[in-house]
């Protein structure tokens, strides 16, 4: 009980049904992403936002698909790599190996890899973007349109 009065600015009560449609509603309230800010989730949702924005208006900024990903890697633009726990945790081993490099070279190169678990909303609306996207640390023109 104890730890439950200590943290009770930061427990958040919601009503409704349970499903991700009430999550996604939960996390669109700014309350709720000021509390989150700093940790782990509020990160990705901050990084998720940015990338849909940046893929709707801005588009030399940020890209998706691995083609692209892998190629705006090799030139050493990725800032934050997002990437599907499906995609990163495959049972395929070439599969596995090709998104462990990748996370491990943005990573190498002074980047942020999130990783975005399954069953999860964000995983959900990740995988619209083919389960993989960047933000980039200078802009670049699209590379192929048939990479994504």
């Amino acid at each position: 009980m104890r730890s439950v009065e200590e943290n009770i600015e930061r427990i958040v009560v919601a009503g409704g049904g349970g499903c991700n449609n009430d999550l996604k509603d939960l996390l669109g309230e700014s309350t709720v992403m000021n509390l989150m800010k700093d940790n782990k989730v509020g990160l990705q949702i901050r990084a998720l936002r940015k990338v849909w924005d940046m893929v709707s208006s801005d588009l030399d900024h940020a890209c998706y698909g691995l083609k692209n990903v892998e190629s705006v890697q090799e030139m050493g633009a990725s800032e934050t790599l997002l990437i599907s726990d499906e995609l990163y945790r495959s049972d395929e081993i070439a599969t596995w190996k090709r998104y462990g490099c990748l996370v491990k070279a943005v990573k190498d190169s002074g980047g942020d890899a999130l990783v975005y678990f399954s069953m999860h909303v964000l995983e959900e609306q990740l995988q619209q973007l083919t389960g993989i996207a960047a933000i980039l640390r200078f802009p670049l023109l699209v590379l192929d349109d048939d990479a994504y």
